[in-house]
């Protein structure tokens, strides 16, 4: 099984940071706005358990996913770890987002990291560039979730 680099980048977003902390926590706001999403189901104040039919090719049927956010930092960094599981796979990824203000306070800079930290079952044949032209997919659809949502509240 080839190793899956990690997923880096950033984005700034005219917002300030405590309100960009809000959003992204808000779990059941994120998840609500984010494609192939089925059903959200509350866990706890951190935890959802979402089904989702995804859209890529190398995964079939339905998916059940937990996702679950940790601030690690106060108002500055987080932890987010997604475990899906479908019949025949399952795979763990794991995003740390850092979240720096601007001089001005009135944007926000996010960075992220993310890690496929687990891949078992049929997932586990499926080649590196793959997994990574669909994690860019959702990383893409995710933050779109979040500046949607940004922009509404």
């Amino acid at each position: 099984m080839a190793a899956i680099p990690s997923f880096v980048g950033e984005t700034t977003l005219p917002y300030p940071t405590s309100t960009v902390r809000d959003a992204l926590v808000n779990l059941e706001q994120v998840a609500g706005r984010m494609p192939d999403v089925t059903k959200v189901d509350r866990v706890d104040d951190r935890t959802l358990k979402l089904v989702v039919k995804p859209g890529f090719s190398f995964i079939r049927g339905t998916l059940r996913v937990t996702m679950t956010i940790d601030e690690t930092e106060p108002g500055r960094m987080l932890v987010q770890t997604a475990k899906s599981e479908g019949i025949g796979m399952s795979m763990t990824i794991e995003s740390t987002i850092t979240l720096e203000p601007a001089a001005d306070g009135a944007e926000t800079k996010a960075s992220w990291d993310a890690k496929v930290v687990e891949r078992k079952g049929l997932v586990s044949a499926v080649g590196p560039s793959l997994i990574q032209a669909a994690a860019n997919k959702v990383l893409e659809d995710g933050w779109n979730a979040v500046r949607t949502t940004l922009a509404e509240a």
